[in-house]
């Protein structure tokens, strides 16, 4: 009987050579099997002719150079202020009878409106009662007027009695003398002289005495007119008139409004003072007041808001103090030719152009056109480097000084790979 397992091992046995040889051979075939593909590929690869190198070309776009003597306009924003305003408050106590149909916020009136009326009955009584009493004060003056002449008058005579009486008693003393008269006749004359005397001190104090009336009564009817003009004027100011044109705004009463003195009533700013606030920088502000007193300057204002107005403007006024929290100075433009009818009020917006001082003999480019110190201009097509100072900026734009010629042609493209020497080609 066949035994399986020594079968199997005869069947190995004798096989083995055989797969050695695969084991060894085939991947030595698969090897220059490779080698030989390589090589037919190299030997039948078409020739690839080198392309000839072709310098790159930039297109840009140029500014032609124009050196002149420029004075730039600043641009700064700002708004709308009150150059003037009243505070229009109650100077009587008493209920408002009547309002103008105007005196409301935003309504618009004119110099002399009639906007408030309050209850003059007070005020009119208080008139003539200050009325009778400067009239009487002037009739008693008149009397004490009339008393000092009448006194006057009297004093002279009694001065002439005095003097009389005076040449009587020498008279008598001579023929007392000559005993042509009894002493008692001498001393009759010499009492009636005493007497004569007498009536002219006591008539200087009566006259002295009418002076002083006089002078008080005097003092009496200037404190009589002054309340009398307190009076009126109380009376006066139950209307409360508008002082100029303007806008009302605050309105804080009505019709049956019982109000007490310095009560406010509205607030009325001015129509044809309005202002400009707006700020400038601190080394702006050096260079503006180095050229010129800013004072006095000239400015435009640009509403932008609804339909675009401008509007001429003088810079009036320079803020006290330097603003803390931007270090900036607050400038304030009055707006010329405002009246009651324009639109503008407080608290606008708007925009300020203010002209700067002059700078010589530069060049206004785009911003993109200055690389750092360096403009590049068109020369046979390729750029140059130029080297400028730049004197101010203005937005988007710069002003620079140096070396350029009038009629160089200034790149005003801004690439990266921009440089000296570079082809370029203007559109």
């Amino acid at each position: 009987m066949l035994n399986p397992i020594s079968f199997f091992t005869r069947l190995i046995s004798a096989r083995l050579p055989r797969l050695r040889f695969v084991k060894i051979g085939l991947p030595l075939f698969i090897l220059f099997a490779a080698f030989g593909v390589v090589a037919l590929l190299k030997a039948t690869k078409p020739e690839v002719k080198a392309r000839p190198v072709v310098e790159k070309q930039w297109s840009v776009s140029v500014i032609e150079a124009q050196p002149a003597d420029i004075r730039p306009r600043r641009r700064f924003y700002g708004e709308i202020t009150a150059g003037r305003e009243a505070e229009l408050r109650a100077e009587v106590r008493g209920r408002v009878i009547a309002v103008n149909e105007k005196f409301i916020d935003g309504g618009v009136v004119l110099k002399g409106d009639l906007l408030v009326s309050f209850d003059p009955f007070d005020y009119a009584a208080e008139v003539s009662e200050r009325e009778a009493e400067w009239v009487e004060a002037k009739a008693r003056l008149s009397e004490l007027k009339a008393d000092f002449e009448g006194a006057v008058v009297l004093l002279k005579r009694d001065e002439e009695q005095s003097r009389l009486r005076a040449r009587d008693v020498a008279r008598r003393a001579k023929l007392m003398k000559r005993k042509n008269v009894s002493e008692k006749n001498f001393d009759d004359s010499k009492l009636a002289l005493s007497e004569a005397r007498q009536r002219v001190t006591e008539r200087t104090k009566t006259i002295a005495k009418l002076k002083a009336n006089i002078e008080s009564q005097e003092a009496t009817i200037k404190r009589r007119d002054v309340a009398l003009q307190r009076a009126r004027r109380d009376f006066a100011n139950t209307k409360l008139f508008s002082p100029f044109d303007g806008f009302l705004t605050g309105v804080g009463t009505a019709v049956g409004r019982y109000v007490s003195i310095g009560d406010r009533v509205a607030r009325l700013i001015e129509a044809g003072r309005l202002e400009v606030k707006f700020q400038v920088g601190n080394r702006q502000f050096g260079r503006l007041s180095k050229s010129s007193d800013i004072v006095g300057k000239s400015v435009r204002v640009f509403w932008r808001g609804g339909a675009s107005e401008t509007f001429d403007a003088t810079v009036a006024r320079v803020e006290s103090v330097v603003d803390a929290a931007t270090g900036g100075v607050n400038l304030f433009a009055r707006l010329n030719g405002l009246d009651r009818r324009t639109k503008l009020r407080p608290g606008i917006f708007v925009e300020v152009s203010l002209e700067d001082r002059p700078y010589l003999n530069v060049v206004q480019l785009p911003e993109t056109a200055l690389h750092d110190d360096t403009i590049y201009v068109i020369k046979n097509n390729r750029l140059q480097a130029r080297k400028v100072k730049l004197a101010s900026r203005l937005g988007d734009e710069v002003l620079v000084s140096g070396k350029i010629e009038r009629g160089d042609l200034i790149v005003t493209t801004s690439f990266n790979e921009i440089g000296p020497g570079l082809r370029v080609t203007v559109p």
